[in-house]
């Protein structure tokens, strides 16, 4: 009998853990605490290294059909001034077989859950975690309502508010505290690629005095983009979209600010179709003890949840489920069985082989995001854009730090 894995999270990594491991001979079962997934969040940016896993599931060229590949990285000024140009993406299909492209969040969760339909593996909706019990024979998970399910081994990859990662740090003796608000929101939106920006897809940062915009197309009519503000009363974590009234509110309070910055700043806040704000978080970086018990492995945002700013979280997730089915032996006879013991191995082989990458990672993203948003005047403005500018000029540095990143996972 195929050993049952329970997959908690129907985001991305989950149902590209589930297929993948449904490839090798097991028996994913998927639990998603949203009664029914739809319409939600903003929109994120596939590289090179997570379209590749997504190539293993039949889904990089469905996605790439209706969006765009980057042909540069830019960075410049609110007043329009450039500080720095690549064409490194123009050469990301040539080099890695895949581009870098940006996709709405709700197309990819959607398109991967029809993909576990088409792989006929089970779904249950509204099904939120409360507990896990480990014994030597499995693992019992209890969800909300008294209902219970009996597997083999549960892979947690329910994202950044992990009920998963809490339950298994608990079985570690470990007692999470709550996340830290790093003092930054983030205000995205989707609007019609304005002719400013037309016919140069590129990835675009600008910098401005105590704010940061970033915009990039998601089709060939619409861009999305994100404004990174410095924000003392702490906003919550939300995928919440503002309804049309509170969209007219939101663009009252953000156009005076960004008037005078060049295009295309105002007129994507101008022509948002839809817009969210949300705070952004801090959490405790785990060790690779921490990511696992004897049959139960976090991935993903729930093993190492970051910052916005590097555009590598659904990519380091895609690499995790890579990593973690690779590691995981192929059930190859009826009588095949997975010991507490060999789990455990696999699982911590996994956490030592991800967690150093991940954490280089993820507090690169805390540092590009304190060096974002500068608030200390026009001087340390103007420090800050040096320092970018510099940053452009060491070609052979840039291109060894995105081969860094684009040659994984394999």
């Amino acid at each position: 009998m195929s050993p049952t894995v329970f997959v908690i999270g129907c985001g991305v990594a989950g149902p590209v853990v589930s297929i993948l491991l449904k490839q090798k001979g097991y028996k994913p079962v998927v639990f998603e605490k949203v009664g029914q997934l739809g319409d939600a969040g903003a929109s994120l940016m596939l590289m090179p290294n997570g379209l590749k896993v997504l190539g293993l599931v039949n889904l990089a060229n469905r996605l790439l059909e209706s969006t765009i590949h980057l042909s540069e990285f830019r960075d410049q000024r609110s007043d329009g001034t450039t500080l720095g140009v690549s064409l490194i993406p123009s050469t990301l299909l040539n080099r890695y077989g895949n581009p870098a492209a940006g996709v709405k969040r709700t197309d990819l969760n959607l398109a991967l859950k029809n993909l576990l339909i088409e792989n006929d593996i089970e779904l249950h909706e509204g099904w939120k975690l409360e507990d896990i019990e480990e014994g030597a024979d499995g693992v019992i998970a209890s969800f909300e309502g008294g209902r219970k399910a009996n597997g083999t081994f549960l892979i947690g990859s329910d994202g950044i508010k992990a009920a998963s990662r809490g339950l298994v740090l608990k079985h570690n003796g470990i007692t999470e505290g709550i996340p830290s608000y790093t003092g930054l929101t983030q205000t995205s939106g989707f609007s019609p690629t304005p002719p400013s920006i037309e016919g140069r897809p590129s990835l675009l940062n600008i910098y401005g005095p105590g704010a940061h915009f970033i915009t990039y197309p998601i089709s060939r009519t619409h861009s999305s983009w994100a404004i990174t503000l410095p924000e003392t009363t702490e906003k919550q974590e939300s995928w919440h979209l503002y309804t049309a009234q509170e969209m007219t509110a939101l663009k009252a309070q953000l156009l005076p600010t960004f008037a005078g910055w060049s295009h295309p700043v105002p007129e994507l806040i101008e022509g948002a179709e839809r817009m969210l704000k949300f705070g952004l978080y801090d959490r405790q970086e785990l060790t690779p003890k921490q990511w696992h018990s004897e049959r139960c492995v976090l991935l993903g945002d729930a093993a190492h949840p970051t910052s916005p700013h590097l555009g590598q979280g659904a990519n380091q997730a895609l690499e995790d489920c890579y990593h973690l089915s690779r590691l995981l032996p192929v059930v190859d006879s009826p009588t095949f069985e997975l010991s507490k013991q060999e789990l455990t191995r696999i699982f911590h082989l996994f956490a030592e082989t991800r967690q150093p990458r991940t954490a280089a990672l993820v507090q690169g993203a805390r540092v590009q995001g304190e060096r974002r948003v500068v608030t200390g005047g026009t001087t340390a403005c103007q420090e800050r854009d040096e320092a970018v500018r510099k940053g452009w000029l060491d070609v052979q540095a840039l291109e060894a730090k995105y081969d860094g990143l684009f040659r994984e996972p394999f």
